[in-house]
C-alpha cells in the first residue's frame, strides 16, 4: 500500500507539474516505483498460494541458473546480484572498493540510488581521511531490479572487491597506512570489532578497458570463507563461465569442520573454524590463522609436537646427489624458460637451485621456526611469502619469484617430494587429481601424521572452484574468469 500511495503521488505530481516544471517528473523513478509495487503485490499473492513466487526458491544444493541479461548501460559493466540467502533484500548490504594500482589510490564505489538515469551506476571515489564504508554502503533493496535480482553498473575498476554482509553493514574506516589514506578492510578475526559476528565475504572483479582481458572475476577464500558466492561471466573466453561456491553457508562450514576433525592433527586444523554464539561463523585459511595466533606457526616443522617434521623430511630428500628438477617461465628481465636442479646443503638448511640453461641461481633461506610467526618457514609457505627473502619480496616475474611460487604451490597441493619428475606449471595442472593426498614418498611417520598439505584448500575445492591460497591461479586456473567487454552483451552475475 505504501508503494501504491507513492506511485499515485508521483503520478499526480507529474501530471500537475508536467507543463510548468518538467524536471519534477522522473520517468525512471516512476518506472522503478511501479516495478517495486508490482513485485510486492505478486509476492503477497504468492504467499496466499494464489500464484507462484516471482523468484522461486531453488534446491539449495543445485547449481544456480545463470541470471539472464539485465538492462544495459553503454560502456558500463552490469553486475547482477541475486539474493539466494534467507535474508530479505533490505538486510543484504553491499559496498564496493578498489585497490591501489599504477599510482592511483584506493577507492570507494559510490553507488547512485537516486532513481535517475544513473540509477545503480558505481563511480570510483578516491579514499580520503574521515571516510568510512557506511557512506558508500547500500542494501540490495535500494538498487534497480534486473530481469532477476538487482543490478549495479561498474565504471572502470582495477582490483575491485564487491563486499557482501548480512543483517548489518560493515565498519571499514579510512586509516593512515605508511603516510597514505587506506581502507581498513573488515577483519575476519578481530573479536573486538563490530564486524566479527556479521556474516560477510567479498568477490573480486576487474573492468579494465584495453586490458588483456578487459574483464576478469574470481571467487576467493585466500584469507577466509564467510559466505557462498557464485559467479558468472557472460561471454567468458576463459576455460569456464562460472566459479565459486553455492551450497548453503551452514553446510559448507560443517563440511570444513568435518574435514578438520577427521585429521590426525585435528587439534590444529580445528582452530581454523571460528564460532559466534555457539555456531560456526567463518573459516580461516592456515596463513590467516597463524597470523592471529591460532594455527601452529611451525606446523610443517615441529617434530616435538607431532613426532615428525615435514620440512626436515623434504629438505633431507634432496641432499646431493638427489635433486629436485624444476622448470619455470620468467618475464623479467626478459621472457625465458629456465631449467633448474635444486639441492639442499648437508645440514638440510638452505635449498639452492642451479640453472642448466642460463638462469640465475636461486637460494631459499635456511629453515626457521621463529621466534615470531613472520620468521617461520611454515608461515611463509602457507601465506605465500617468498622463500628467498620473505620480508623483501623479489620482483614479480623474476626467477627468484617463479621458483619460490612453484615450490610453495607444490607443497600446498601435497605434490612434494616427487622423486626425479620435473616440477612445472604444466605438471601441476595436469595432476589436479593427485592434489591433497598422502605422499607415498614421505617417510613412514610422514604418511601417518598430519596431513602435510593444505587441508583447508582440499575441503573447499571438494565443494567448488574457488581460490584458497595466494598462488592458486597456477593450481586452479579455472577459477579466474576472463573475457572481452562487449556493449549490450557482457555482464557478471553473483549469486
Amino acid at each position: 500500500m505504501k508503494k501504491l500511495l507513492t506511485l499515485l503521488a508521483t503520478l499526480s505530481v507529474a501530471i500537475v507539474s508536467a507543463d510548468n516544471s518538467p524536471t519534477i517528473f522522473s520517468k525512471d523513478r516512476l518506472v522503478n516505483v511501479y516495478d517495486e509495487f508490482i513485485h510486492e503485490e505478486k509476492e503477497y499473492l504468492a504467499n496466499t498460494g494464489l500464484t507462484s513466487h516471482v523468484f522461486p526458491g531453488r534446491d539449495p544444493f543445485a547449481v544456480p541458473a545463470n541470471p539472464p541479461p539485465p538492462p544495459f548501460k553503454t560502456g558500463l559493466l552490469p553486475i547482477v546480484l541475486v539474493n539466494d540467502s534467507s535474508y530479505p533484500d533490505d538486510e543484504v548490504y553491499v559496498v564496493v572498493t578498489s585497490g591501489a594500482n599504477n599510482g592511483a589510490s584506493q577507492g570507494w564505489g559510490s553507488i547512485d540510488i537516486s532513481y535517475g538515469s544513473n540509477f545503480g551506476v558505481v563511480t570510483i571515489v578516491p579514499v580520503a581521511y574521515g571516510q568510512s564504508a557506511s557512506q558508500y554502503t547500500v542494501t540490495l533493496s535500494q538498487l534497480p531490479r534486473g530481469s532477476t535480482g538487482r543490478v549495479i553498473y561498474l565504471n572502470a575498476i582495477n582490483s575491485g572487491l564487491v563486499w557482501f554482509s548480512m543483517g548489518s553493514g560493515l565498519t571499514m574506516p579510512v586509516v593512515n597506512a605508511s603516510g597514505q589514506p587506506a581502507i581498513q578492510h573488515a577483519s575476519p578475526v578481530d573479536t573486538s570489532s563490530s564486524n566479527y559476528s556479521i556474516p560477510f565475504d567479498q568477490f573480486e572483479v576487474a573492468y579494465v578497458p584495453g586490458g588483456n582481458p578487459p574483464i576478469s572475476i574470481d571467487a576467493t577464500a585466500v584469507s577466509f570463507f564467510g559466505l557462498p558466492l557464485y559467479g558468472y561471466l557472460a561471454g567468458a573466453t576463459s576455460g569456464g563461465s562460472n566459479c565459486g561456491l553455492y551450497q548453503p553457508r551452514s553446510y559448507i562450514l560443517s563440511q570444513l569442520a568435518s574435514a578438520f576433525s577427521g585429521a590426525v592433527e585435528s587439534s590444529e586444523w580445528n582452530k581454523l573454524v571460528l564460532t559466534s554464539g555457539g555456531s560456526n561463523l567463518r573459516c580461516l585459511s592456515p596463513g590467516q590463522s597463524i597470523a592471529s595466533a591460532g594455527f601452529d606457526k611451525n606446523y610443517l616443522d615441529n617434530s616435538s609436537s607431532y613426532g615428525y617434521s615435514y620440512l626436515r623430511d623434504l629438505w633431507g630428500q634432496y641432499i646431493g646427489p638427489n635433486v629436485l628438477n624444476m622448470q619455470v617461465g620468467v618475464t623479467v628481465p626478459s621472457t625465458a624458460t629456465y631449467n633448474y636442479t635444486g639441492t639442499t646443503t648437508s645440514d638440510s638448511s638452505t635449498f639452492v637451485f642451479t640453472s642448466s640453461n642460463g638462469g640465475p641461481d636461486v637460494t631459499f633461506q635456511a629453515l626457521s621456526t621463529g621466534p615470531t610467526y613472520t620468521g617461520c618457514t611454515t608461515y611463509n609457505i602457507l601465506e605465500g611469502l617468498n622463500l628467498v627473502n620473505p620480508t623483501n619480496q623479489p620482483v614479480a616475474g623474476t626467477a627468484a619469484d617463479a621458483v619460490s611460487k612453484l615450490f610453495e604451490e607444490a607443497i600446498v597441493a601435497g605434490i612434494l617430494p616427487m622423486g626425479s619428475t620435473t616440477l612445472s606449471l604444466s605438471y601441476l595442472t595436469s595432476n589436479q587429481a593427485n592434489y591433497y593426498k598422502v605422499n607415498s614418498l614421505l617417510t613412514g611417520s610422514g604418511q601417518t601424521t598430519g596431513p602435510w598439505y593444505d587441508l583447508y584448500s582440499k575441503a573447499l575445492h571438494a565443494l567448488g572452484v574457488i581460490y584458497s591460497f595466494a598462488y592458486d591461479d597456477a593450481l586452479w586456473p579455472n577459477v579466474l574468469l576472463g573475457g572481452p567487454f562487449v556493449n549490450n552483451s557482457t555482464y557478471v552475475g553473483i549469486t
